[in-house]
Formats: C-alpha cells, sequence, structure tokens
C-alpha cells in the first residue's frame, strides 16, 4: 500500500520543487491505484510489457563498427507516423561491466506509446576498455541516432538520456560533457546535445570507496576497472569520470530518482550530486527520494516501476513541452 500510495506523493513533491510548470502538465497514463489497476501480466512476464500494438521495435541496429567490433541499438517508436517525434535515449546500467539493451524496457515502451522515439544502446564494457571508452560509445550512439532521426521519425532537436546506475552515470555525463571534442574522437563536429537527463540511481560518487572512513571494497574493485587503477594512480581518469566536476551554467535540466533503501547507491552519494546542480542553479531540476525502494526496481514492470515510471514520464513530457514553448518564442 504504501507503493501505491507513491505516485501521488510523488506528485506533490514534484510540484513543490518545480510550481506551474509541473502543475500544468497533464499526465499522459496513470499509475495503479489499487491492486486491480495493476499490470499483473506484465510483472509476471515481462515480455507482456513490449507487446504494445501502438508501437514497433526494431532490434539491433549496427550504430557503430570497426574491426572485430559491432555496437548495436534497440529503437521503439509509435507505428505509422510521419511525424518528428521527441527522443529518449536509455543506457543500460551493469557496472560497466555487463548488462544488456534489453534492460528498463518498461520506459522505453511506455514513452514510445506516447509519440515518443526511444533508444535503448549498447557499449564496450570494462576491464577490455578503460574510460572514457564507454562515454565515446554512447556518443557514437547519438550521432547515429541524430544522422538517422529523418527515418525514424525523430525531432534531432530534442533527446533526453536516462540511465540507471552505471548507466546512468553515463547518461549524466552524456548530458554535462556535450560537444566536448575530446569525447568524440573521430567525430568531432558531431551535435552530441542533450537536452535534459534522467539518471535513475545513478553512480556519481568516485573517491569515497577509496577512502578509509567510507570503504566500499567491492565498489572500490568495480572503479579500478573502470579507471584502470585508484584516483592515486590515475588521478586525471577518476577527474574526468566524476559528473560533479562537468556542471556548468549550460548544463541541462535534470531529474535524480534515488531509493531510500538502495544498498549499493547511498542517498549521500546522490544528495552531492543534487547539490552541486543547486550550486549551479540547474533550471527545471529536481530529486525524488523513494521510500522501501531498492537498487534497480525499473529493470523489470514490477508494481514499483509502474507506480514510478509514470512520474518519470511526465517530467520527460514537461520538458519538452517546455523545449516547444521556447522555440515558438523564437
Amino acid at each position: 500500500w504504501i507503493i501505491l500510495n507513491l505516485p501521488e506523493r510523488l506528485d506533490l513533491k514534484m510540484e513543490e520543487q518545480l510550481g506551474n510548470q509541473w502543475k500544468k502538465i497533464s499526465p499522459n497514463f496513470i499509475p495503479p491505484r489499487n491492486i486491480f489497476t495493476i499490470d499483473w501480466q506484465s510483472w509476471f512476464n515481462p515480455n507482456k510489457a513490449v507487446e504494445d500494438p501502438r508501437i514497433e521495435i526494431i532490434r539491433d541496429q549496427v550504430f557503430h563498427e570497426e574491426a572485430g567490433l559491432q555496437l548495436k541499438l534497440d529503437i521503439y517508436r509509435p507505428r505509422n507516423t510521419k511525424k518528428k517525434h521527441p527522443g529518449l535515449l536509455q543506457i543500460h546500467g551493469g557496472a560497466w561491466i555487463t548488462g544488456s539493451k534489453r534492460q528498463a524496457s518498461f520506459l522505453m515502451t511506455r514513452m514510445a506509446a506516447q509519440g515518443w522515439v526511444c533508444y535503448s544502446v549498447s557499449y564496450r564494457f570494462s576491464p577490455d576498455i578503460v574510460f572514457p571508452e564507454h562515454l565515446i560509445d554512447v556518443k557514437r550512439a547519438l550521432r547515429w541516432i541524430r544522422n538517422n532521426a529523418e527515418e525514424h521519425g525523430l525531432d534531432p532537436d530534442f533527446i533526453l538520456a536516462t540511465g540507471g546506475s552505471s548507466g546512468g552515470h553515463l547518461a549524466s555525463l552524456m548530458a554535462l560533457t556535450q560537444n566536448c571534442t575530446e569525447f568524440q574522437p573521430g567525430f568531432e563536429k558531431a551535435d552530441t546535445s542533450i537536452q535534459g537527463c534522467v539518471p535513475v540511481y545513478g553512480v556519481f560518487n568516485f573517491s569515497d570507496p577509496f577512502n578509509e572512513k567510507t570503504p566500499y571494497p567491492a565498489k572500490a574493485g568495480v572503479l579500478e576497472m573502470l579507471c584502470r587503477g585508484t584516483p592515486e594512480t590515475q588521478p586525471e581518469c577518476y577527474q574526468q569520470v566524476t559528473p560533479a566536476n562537468w556542471i556548468s551554467k549550460q548544463t541541462p535540466p535534470f531529474l535524480l530518482i534515488q531509493g531510500e533503501t538502495d544498498a549499493l547507491i547511498s542517498e549521500t552519494e546522490t544528495q552531492e550530486f543534487w547539490e552541486a546542480l543547486q550550486t549551479e542553479k540547474v533550471s527545471l531540476s529536481a530529486i525524488l527520494r523513494l521510500p522501501l525502494v531498492e537498487h534497480a526496481f525499473d529493470i523489470f514492470p514490477t508494481l514499483t516501476a509502474q507506480c514510478i515510471v509514470p512520474t518519470i514520464a511526465q517530467y520527460m513530457i514537461m520538458l519538452h513541452e517546455n523545449h516547444l514553448n521556447h522555440k515558438g518564442e523564437k
């Protein structure tokens, strides 16, 4: 019952932070309000969640190819449309060492059904590669997406980024380092701008796991694979990989999602990043702390995901409407 009451609480929290910008957006799909409106079929059979006659899914489109390497993405888009639609780029989690682009497909299908073109992208993993190669890979995906926008019915001027855990980290860096040529080798002139970001239980702190006062050996081990060393031996990598170091006046809007019972990402980690965003007064941004919500709650269409994803979708729609309003003013 606490989870079923969550959408109403989240709506109030968003209204507190965003005011009239939030109030004027009508939710396009309604979260479950009682046990009779829960999507039980999708919960117990996640494959059902992607069976929506309003959308089509195009699997395994190659967006980057070189010797011995093919990087692919999946596309979720509305059927039979000639309009230009807003875009959403999803980056899966997995500690930069594993994961699948089919994770968190619940959000992709729901947004596609609302008229969005959504892309779930793959990237190479550590320890085979070292940061920033992961970021370069997802920026390659963004370049391909914009280059093929007309074919997919996408408005290339409006693309949001989202992702969970390590995917939330990479999505954040995409938004924070847009058009940064050092992360665009060979495609320096490509437009890699992102118009907003929704990291879900994202990784933001890369120093505390090595601190004697706050040790986290498991996370430290993963970070050592990511940067091939510690903050002492690879200071430049740890400087680059930390999202807060890239916040600026040009940072687009962020919605931070954090479970209060997340055993892998602490509330403090997300709160510190939020405070850094607040210091730069990043507009149209918000944070949601979710009671009794654990890590990876959105990988499958569980009750928790069904109650939270509508708020995420409403925020994305709000950003798009704000974009259209500003575009009209020009």
